[in-house]
């Protein structure tokens, strides 16, 4: 069996082949056991059973009471070197300050990494900012994840939209969002104009969402959301101007 991403030299090869089965274990809802890494990886047990072994040492996966191996804590700390990074240190207090002027709104940070979205920052007025989070949200109804794969070829935003379904379902008002991986893209860029993508109604009546592309120092598109808690307290004019305003406030951080 190939695996993405591996090639070259052994050396380089027992690494990729040591991340894929970290990945797999982190992305697996139950327990794996090394039986079926082994399977998946199309190796003998023995080798299987070495890199898992490896991962346990490094503290990144342990095994349950079943024996069967699930992410260890070392996974987390991983996570904490999110607020290391320059550019979210300098976008937090933007971000915090349009959340206690706009009392009402939630406003998100979020990155597309290969076929998961990864939340950034996340604030909203009287709670406690939030970075670095992935969620269960199917794509088909997140506002930042439709605005980043909207600029993919679509064979490849089609391919992330139905591994999302896969693994989270379907969400959103029926009598609104279409029921197929196709329908939601051409619905999405119905609905995109001025470089901002606003979505009404899709999770339910009354609900208003948008997001806009925002300039980082990092190399992968970045987007920012701001979702309405009021429910039609924004008309789209109004949520469009503020996130022009915000991405702007933010990119001067940098």
């Amino acid at each position: 069996m190939s695996l993405p991403g591996i090639g070259g030299t052994s050396r380089n090869q027992a690494l990729s082949r040591g991340l894929h089965v970290l990945k797999m274990v982190v992305d697996e809802e139950a327990p794996l056991t090394g039986s079926e890494v082994a399977r998946r990886l199309g190796v003998h047990q023995s080798s299987a059973s070495r890199i898992l072994t490896t991962l346990s040492e490094s503290g990144y996966i342990r095994k349950d009471t079943s024996g069967a191996f699930v992410p260890e804590y070392g996974v987390f700390a991983l996570a904490l070197a999110a607020g290391r990074v320059p550019f979210l240190r300098a976008a937090r207090a933007p971000i915090e300050e349009i959340a206690t002027e706009q009392p009402g709104v939630m406003l998100a940070m979020a990155v597309l990494w290969r076929e998961e979205l990864i939340y950034l920052l996340r604030a909203r007025q009287g709670t406690e900012t939030v970075t670095f989070w992935t969620g269960t949200w199917p794509l088909n109804v997140s506002i930042l994840g439709l605005k980043l794969l909207l600029p993919l070829p679509e064979d490849d935003a089609l391919r992330i939209l139905r591994a999302s379904r896969a693994r989270y379902g379907w969400g959103g008002d029926p009598s609104v969002v279409p029921s197929t991986e196709a329908g939601v893209l051409a619905a999405a860029r119905q609905a995109h104009s001025d470089d901002i993508l606003v979505l009404q109604d899709w999770l339910y009546p009354g609900h208003i969402a948008g997001a806009i592309d925002v300039q980082t120092p990092e190399p992968h598109p970045v987007a920012l959301a701001v979702v309405d808690d009021h429910d039609g307290a924004f008309t789209p004019d109004q949520l469009k101007l503020l996130l022009h305003q915000a991405r702007r406030r933010i990119e001067q951080s940098f």
